[in-house]
């Protein structure tokens, strides 16, 4: 574990490294080979059956003497090979999400899962969308060509990374959050298991443990932090690390139902928010809301000790009593 407080110089390192593993997978080149490997004969006639424009054929069978399995999908190439998917959807530019909205989800399928099946039915529905895509790219670009083609694969897989790094950076500040409590809680000697150490915490983190005057601290989802007195619900932390101002007031929305469902169990449980980015709406809906007891700016609690004390003193003195 990364012990660093830096985290917008972790979430560099961590964008870069999934950038620079992707594409040593070579996953695209996969269904690449995978597409050049299939020998059967494939019927491409009529056109329309599979939605292939006849003016784009023409240019790129005929003129440009491309292999027509490299521009346009076969029902029967996704059957045989469903990683293919993402060769042909990156040769469109459709992301995995906007794939998703037109037949169903293919990360299984692009991953090779081997319980991954699609029947026939969808493996046309995928290449007759696919096919309306890519001759809509070659009839509006000029010059269209199959290095151009590659390029966007390339381009889309960078959308999917940036999908998986949205995701990383949750996964990033839950984490280091939950480090600096358990770090701060070693130091103050309020564990009551004495045998976890600094270095135990560093390797994995407890799912939970025992805390002076019986408090029980939970590590989860939904809510990401809880405290409880025998078995009643006292305070929950949800942290929310994206960094995408667009995304603020969605992130909290997904926040409000743990905050809603701990007010449920007990109506005097103290909700906290901890965050990346504040937006101006996002102060606003959280005063109207009512539902949380305070907020925190998760940049500042990693980075500023002051800011980090205060934090402390509200959950562990203000709400939990634990220290004076």
């Amino acid at each position: 574990m990364i012990k660093s407080n830096e985290y917008g110089h972790e979430l560099r390192l961590i964008k870069s490294l999934l950038i620079v593993t992707s594409l040593k997978k070579g996953e695209d080149l996969t269904a690449k080979n995978l597409i050049e490997k299939f020998d059967k004969k494939l019927e491409w006639m009529p056109l329309d059956n599979l939605m292939i424009d006849e003016e784009i054929w023409d240019y790129a069978v005929s003129q440009k003497k491309y292999d027509p399995k490299f521009i346009f999908c076969h029902p029967e190439i996704l059957l045989h090979y469903p990683i293919t998917s993402l060769y042909y959807r990156g040769l469109c530019g459709l992301s995995q999400k906007a794939a998703k909205n037109y037949f169903g989800a293919v990360e299984n399928l692009e991953r090779g899962n081997p319980r991954a099946r699609i029947d026939y039915k969808k493996a046309e529905l995928m290449a007759r969308t696919y096919n309306t895509f890519i001759c809509s790219i070659i009839k509006n670009s000029t010059y269209w060509t199959l290095e151009n083609g590659y390029r966007t694969i390339i381009a889309t897989m960078g959308i999917s990374l940036d999908g998986t790094m949205r995701n990383k950076i949750g996964d990033i500040a839950e984490e280091r959050i939950k480090t600096l409590i358990l770090e701060w809680l070693i130091d103050n000697g309020l564990i009551k298991d004495e045998n976890l150490t600094k270095e135990k915490i560093y390797e994995e983190l407890p799912r939970d443990c025992l805390l002076k005057k019986d408090v029980l601290m939970r590590f989860g989802s939904e809510p990401d932090i809880s405290f409880s007195v025998n078995d009643k619900l006292i305070a929950v932390i949800e942290i929310k690390g994206g960094t995408d101002p667009a995304g603020a007031l969605e992130r909290y929305g997904a926040a409000t139902k743990s905050f809603q469902h701990s007010i449920e169990i007990n109506r005097r449980c103290k909700n906290f928010y901890l965050c990346a980015v504040f937006t101006k709406e996002l102060k606003k809906r959280i005063n109207e809301d009512r539902l949380v007891e305070k907020s925190f700016d998760i940049i500042k609690l990693i980075q500023n000790p002051t800011y980090r004390s205060d934090f402390f003193k509200e959950i562990f003195h203000h709400t939990l009593r634990l220290i004076q």
